[in-house]
C-alpha cells in the first residue's frame, strides 16, 4: 500500500498566483499525473514560517553564505522537520516573478533567477518517497511556470531566466549509517534466532523419541517441568549463540570488504555517506534484545517440535512457524513503519522498530514506548514457555503413536471414527478452512461494487461461501449429531431477551473500546476511501430493512453457526471453557480482514461465547450479534433530526466535534454495568442448564467411578494375595 508523505512549504507567500503550485491549501492535483493527490500532504503554514525564513536571511547576510548545503541551516531544518513530523522542506526565500518585473540592471541577482531549496533526510524512507513525489510535482510546475513566462513577454527559450531547484541533505552522515545498518542488524539476528532454535528443538524432542532416549529421560527423577526448562535453557544456548557467530561472520567479512574498497568509497561522496561500520552501541542494544527474543523463538520452537514423531516430521513444522514470524520481521523493514503505541504492541515487530531507533540514536522518540514493547516481549516469552510446560506433562502429546499419513487414509479413519460432537481438531480445521476460503475468494473479487444490489449479493455470497457452507458440511459429514455440534437447542423467552438486552447494554461499551482502539490504530486513507464508498452505496439501499437485512441478519446467522456452533463445540471436547472460548474468539477476529475491526470482534466474540457456553444453544448467540450489529447501523444514521423526532435520544446520546453521535457518559455507564450483571445472571442461571457441559460432566463422573473401582479391585487383589 502506497503511504502518504507530508510536506512544509516555508515562504508560500513568494509563489506566483499563475501558474498555480498550491490550490486551496493543498498542492494542485493537476502537477502530478498518475498519483493520487492524497499521498502528498501539506503540513499548512503558521506565524513561525516568516520567522524562520528571516532567520536564515539573517544568517545568510551575516555568513555571505548560500542556505544550501550549509550545516547550521540542516541542523535547523533538521530539528523543525522532526518537530513537524514533516517528512520534507521546500524553502522559498525569495519572490518568484516573471521577467517583466524584474529590474534590468538586476538580472543576475537572486531576486532575477531565484532558487527553490528541497530538504530532505536521506536517512528516512518516507523522506525519500516525499522527494521523490515533489520532484515530479515541481518539474511539471516549472514547465508551466516557464511557458507562462514566455507567452506573456513574447521571449524565446534561451533567452528567459527561470527560477532554479537545489536540493539538499539534512541527514548528518552518522545517521545514514546507522539508517543503514538499523534495517539490516536486527532483522539477521532474529531470523538466525530463530533457525537457530528450531534444529536442536527437534532434535532434543523428535530425535529422542526416535533414539528412544525419551522415556529415559522422563522415568528419571526429574520433574517434567525440570526437564523442559532444562532442554529450553538448551535450544536458547543453541539460538543466541548462531545469531551471534552469523553477526560476527557478517561483521568480520564487512570490514574486509570496505577495507579494500576503501579507496572507491572515498571517492564516491553517496558511498561514503552510507557505507561504513555500524555503530559500536547497536551490538549492546542487539545482545540486550537476544535473551528475550532467544527465550520467545526457543519456547515457540520447542512446544512445536514436541508434536512430532520423527525428525523428518519435525522439520516440517519449520515452514508454518516461519510464516507466522516472517510478516513479523519485515513489518518493521517497510518504508512507512514508524514506532508508536499501536506498532509498539505488535510481538516482534515492536522489539525491531525499538531496536531501529535505538541504533539510529532517536532515544527520545523510543523511550516513549519502550513499556509497551519490552511488557508484550515477556508476555509473549511466558505464554510460550507456558505452552511448552503444558506439552511436556501430556503424555498424549509427547507419545502419540507414529503412523504413515495419507490423505486417503485420514478420510477413511474420519468417516470410521465419527464422534456425536466435533473434536478439536475438527474445530481448528474448520477455522483454517474459513481463513483460507476468505483469502482467496477475497482475492478473486476484483470489481468493487457501485450499487446495493450488487454490494448485497456479494456480501451474502461471500459469507455463505467461505464461512456457513464449511461449518454445516463439517458438522454434517464429521459428527453423528449434526443439530448438537451446531448447538440448535431450544432456549427459554428469558434467555432470549436477556440476551437481547445484554447486546442494548454494552454497546456503549464497545463503542468507547472501538474509539480507543482507532486511537491507537488510526484510520489509514484506504478506509477512508471505503468509508466513502459505503455512504454511497448505502444511500442507493431501497430502505432499513435491506441494510439490516445485509449488515446485521445474515452476519449474526451465518458466523454463529460456524464459531459459536461448530468450532465452539469442538474446542469444548478439551475440557477447558476458557481456552475453547478464547482460542474462537481469536479464529472470529482474525476472519475480519480488518486489523481494528479484528481487534474489536475478538472482545465481542469473548461475550457471545461466554453466552454459548452458558446456554449451550446458539440462539441468544445469534440475538445478540444481530442487536449488536443492528445497533451500529441505527447509531450511525441518528442526526439531529432523529433527536427532534425522538427526544429521548438527547438522554442517552451526545454529538461530537466531528458531527458524529456517541454515548454520553453516564448513561452509557450505567448501561455498562446493567450489562455486567445481566452477564453476572448468565453465568449463575446456565450453570444447570448447560446440557453440552452436562453430558461431558457426566462421562467424565463415569470414567472416575470406573477408574476408583478398577483401583479398588486391585487393592483388593494384593491383599488377598
Amino acid at each position: 500500500r502506497e503511504h502518504p508523505t507530508k510536506i512544509w512549504v516555508v515562504g508560500a507567500d513568494n509563489l506566483p498566483s499563475q501558474p498555480a503550485l498550491m490550490v486551496d491549501g493543498e498542492l494542485n492535483s493537476e502537477l502530478i499525473p498518475g498519483l493520487d493527490p492524497a499521498l502528498i500532504q501539506l503540513s499548512h503554514s503558521g506565524d513561525d514560517d516568516q520567522a524562520f525564513l528571516n532567520l536564515i536571511e539573517k544568517f545568510k547576510s551575516e555568513n555571505d553564505k548560500s542556505i544550501y548545503g550549509d550545516t547550521v541551516i540542516d541542523q535547523m531544518l533538521q530539528q523543525e522537520m522532526k518537530n513537524r513530523g514533516v517528512d520534507l522542506a521546500v524553502v522559498i526565500p525569495r519572490k518568484i516573478q516573471s521577467r517583466e518585473n524584474v529590474d534590468s540592471d538586476d538580472e543576475e541577482s537572486e531576486s532575477a533567477n531565484p532558487t527553490v531549496y528541497v530538504f530532505r533526510n536521506s536517512a528516512s524512507d518516507k523522506s525519500n518517497m516525499a522527494a521523490d513525489r515533489f520532484n515530479v510535482l515541481i518539474a511539471n510546475w516549472q514547465r508551466r511556470f516557464s511557458d507562462k513566462v514566455l507567452e506573456e513577454n513574447n521571449l524565446t527559450r534561451e533567452s528567459m531566466k527561470s527560477f532554479a531547484v537545489a536540493h539538499a541533505d539534512v541527514a548528518d552522515e552518522g545517521w545514514k549509517k546507522a539508517a543503514t545498518w538499523s534495517k539490516i542488524l536486527p532483522f539477521i539476528v532474529l531470523i538466525w534466532s530463530l533457525t537457530g532454535a528450531f534444529y536442536p528443538a527437534v532434535d532434543l524432542c523428535a530425535g529422542e523419541k526416535e533414539r528412544g532416549t525419551l522415556e529415559t529421560l522422563l522415568s528419571s527423577p526429574a520433574a517434567r517441568n525440570e526437564i523442559a526448562i532444562g532442554k529450553l535453557l538448551t535450544v536458547m544456548t543453541f539460538s543466541m549463540v548462531t545469531s551471534l557467530l552469523n553477526l560476527l561472520s557478517m561483521g568480520f567479512t564487512g570490514i574486509f570488504v570496505i577495507s579494500r574498497l576503501s579507496a572507491n568509497i572515498q571517492n564516491n561522496p553517496m558511498m561514503a555517506e552510507t557505507v561504513g561500520l555500524p555503530p559500536l552501541s547497536s551490538i549492546g542494544w542487539l545482545l540486550l534484545a537476544l535473551i528475550p527474543i532467544s527465550a520467545l523463538f526457543s519456547a515457540l520452537a520447542l512446544a512445536a517440535a514436541s508434536f512430532a514423531r520423527s525428525s523428518k516430521e519435525g522439520q516440517s513444522y519449520l515452514v508454518p512457524l516461519m510464516m507466522i514470524c516472517m510478516p513479523l520481521m519485515m513489518l518493521p523493514m517497510m518504508p512507512a513503519a514508524k514506532l508508536d503505541l499501536g506498532t509498539s504492541l505488535i510481538p516482534v515487530s515492536g522489539l525491531m522498530l525499538m531496536l531501529r531507533g535505538l541504533i539510529e540514536g532517536q532515544f527520545a522518540e523510543t523511550i516513549h514506548y519502550a513499556g509497551p514493547v519490552v511488557a508484550v516481549t515477556l508476555i509473549c516469552c511466558w505464554l510460550a514457555i507456558r505452552w511448552v510446560v503444558v506439552q511436556f506433562n501430556s503424555e498424549k502429546v509427547l507419545f502419540r503413536p507414529s503412523e504413515r499419513f495419507g490423505i486417503g487414509v485420514w478420510i477413511k479413519e474420519v468417516f470410521r471414527t465419527r464422534t456425536d460432537l466435533p473434536l478439536a481438531s475438527h474445530a481448528i480445521m474448520c477455522g483454517i478452512m474459513i481463513l483460507v476460503l476468505k483469502f482467496f475468494i477475497g482475492l478473486g473479487i476484483s470489481a468493487n461494487p457501485t450499487n446495493w444490489f450488487d454490494f448485497a449479493k456479494q456480501t451474502i455470497i461471500v459469507l455463505v461461501a467461505t464461512i456457513g457452507i464449511p461449518a454445516v458440511l463439517m458438522a454434517l459429514f464429521l459428527t453423528h449429531r449434526p443439530e448438537k455440534s451446531l448447538k440448535l437447542a431450544k432456549c427459554s423467552v428469558p434467555v432470549a431477551f436477556a440476551a437481547v438486552l445484554t447486546a442494548l447494554c454494552l454497546h456503549p461499551a464497545v463503542m468507547w473500546l472501538t474509539a480507543g482502539v482507532m486511537a491507537i490504530y488510526p484510520p489509514t486513507g484506504d478506509m477512508h476511501v471505503i468509508e466513502k464508498m459505503m455512504a454511497g452505496i448505502m444511500a442507493d439501499a431501497p430502505g432499513l430493512w435491506a441494510i439490516l437485512l445485509v449488515f446485521a441478519v445474515a452476519p449474526a446467522v451465518i458466523e454463529e453457526f460456524a464459531f459459536r456452533g461448530f468450532i465452539l463445540s469442538g474446542m469444548q471436547s478439551w475440557g477447558n471453557n476458557i481456552k475453547a472460548v478464547i482460542i474462537t474468539s481469536i479464529l472470529f477476529g482474525v476472519a475480519h480482514s480488518i486489523l481494528q475491526q479484528s481487534i474489536i470482534t475478538f472482545f465481542v466474540g469473548l461475550v457471545i461465547g461466554f453466552i454459548a457456553v452458558r446456554t449451550a444453544s446458539i440462539i441468544p448467540c445469534i440475538l445478540f450479534h444481530f442487536t449488536h450489529n443492528a445497533t451500529s447501523v441505527m447509531l450511525s444514521m441518528v442526526d439531529t433530526g432523529a433527536l427532534q423526532r425522538f427526544p429521548l435520544l438527547s438522554l442517552l446520546l451526545e454529538p461530537t466535534e466531528s458531527g458524529v453521535f456517541q454515548y454520553a457518559l453516564i448513561p452509557g455507564i450505567m448501561m455498562a454495568l446493567l450489562g455486567t450483571l445481566l452477564l453476572f445472571w448468565f453465568w449463575k442461571s446456565g450453570e444447570s442448564t448447560t446440557e453440552e457441559g452436562g453430558e461431558r460432566a457426566a462421562f467424565r463422573a463415569d470414567r472416575a467411578r470406573m477408574l476408583n473401582t478398577f483401583v479398588s479391585k486391585l487393592n483388593q487383589n494384593k491383599l488377598n494375595t
